[in-house]
């Protein structure tokens, strides 16, 4: 097994090992760790080669710790890697330790897409060390719609409800259209500002989402939808795909004229059109792992169920501490912080990614 940095000349191949992957994810993508590092991150890939075939790789994003030279890594929806082999899994570990001393780390967070009931994986992670995340980062559950199908059947799969209200929104006059422009990115970060308000959570700046389409978008890997009605936007999503997969990540809509239902024809007309492009699956994203009355994105979880998606649970978010006494007492006060912030900001504690 040879050890391999992958440089700005491996791009290629490297999303090509990862697009075709068991565990495909955009996140893991050249283009994301390129995307992160216009916001303070570094991004850091590392593989494992056999007979000069990728058999195992991460992408990790590497974030500074101010005043200290100390640092974190973390591999959103990473490493590529049979879980099973827990052979490969130390090997991978071993080059990761190279790694975090030449950058100082202190630790190194996870959140592949294991399902919780991988329980071998699961085993394989906590003998070589890997501790369960005081919080989330992604989401832990989701729906996957395939889309592989007919549109009729596809249509027909749907709940009674939602193929009501995609053909209420038509009837009513709802219009859908791409739009990846400056103008299509304005017109959505006007609806996320409304809706983060609505909602209480917190957002990036637009500077993040005009970034998302000089990174992601110009290199073929998303693109942004806008609902109009009557000539006005009233619901938008940025979705990313990659590889057979297509992700909805970012979802913004207005608060008056939501009786005509853009969001539900959004959906419809994004997987047409990722159909039309060959795209074989459609990640619905974040719902809750517990999915019950009361809880923030109860109303989420019944609108994506609406699509008759395959409900997918992972493991979360896991920690391999290199320095255990300094990362516990770090993420301790960090966990407290992000209480604080939520506790000021939406008057709670708890955030959309609790069970």
């Amino acid at each position: 097994m040879k050890p391999k940095i992958i440089t700005y000349l491996d791009r290629e191949r490297w999303n090509n090992f990862v697009a075709y992957s068991e565990r495909n994810s955009i996140l893991q993508s050249y283009e994301w760790g390129e995307f992160k590092s216009r916001f303070g991150w570094q991004p850091i890939r590392v593989a494992l080669e056999d007979n000069g075939k990728i058999v195992a790789g991460i992408s990790i994003l590497k974030r500074q710790i101010p005043l200290i030279r100390h640092s974190l890594f973390y591999a959103p929806r990473g490493p590529i890697i049979d879980y099973g082999n827990r052979d490969l899994l130390h090997s991978m570990l071993d080059l990761l330790e190279e790694q975090a001393d030449r950058h100082r780390a202190i630790s190194l967070k996870i959140d592949p897409d294991v399902e919780e009931n991988d329980l071998l994986a699961l085993d394989n992670l906590r003998s070589l060390g890997f501790e369960r995340a005081l919080k989330q980062v992604q989401p832990r559950a989701t729906f996957i719609v395939n889309i592989e199908g007919e549109l009729d059947d596809l249509m027909g799969s749907f709940a009674e409800k939602t193929r009501y209200n995609i053909r209420l929104a038509e009837k009513k006059g709802v219009f859908v259209k791409e739009e990846s422009s400056d103008k299509g990115i304005k017109e959505f970060y006007d609806l996320y500002l409304e809706t983060a308000k609505r909602d209480q959570f917190l957002i990036h700046p637009l500077s993040y989402y005009q970034k998302i389409k000089e990174v992601i978008f110009r290199a073929g890997l998303g693109a942004c939808f806008v609902a109009y009605f009557e000539g006005k936007p009233i619901g938008a999503v940025i979705t990313f795909n990659f590889g057979g997969r297509l992700w909805y990540m970012y979802g913004a809509s207005a608060s008056a004229y939501r009786n005509v239902m853009p969001n539900h024809l959004l959906h419809w007309k994004i997987i047409k059109w990722a159909k039309a492009r060959g795209l074989k699956e459609y990640d619905l994203w974040g719902i809750p792992v517990k999915p019950e009355e009361g809880h923030p994105l109860f109303g989420v979880y019944r609108f994506k169920k609406g699509f008759n998606g395959e409900l997918k649970k992972y493991i979360g978010a896991y920690d391999f501490p290199y320095s255990p006494l300094f990362f516990h007492a770090f993420e301790h006060g960090v966990v407290w912080w992000q209480n604080l912030r939520s506790l000021a900001t939406k008057g709670k504690f708890s955030d959309s990614l609790g069970e």
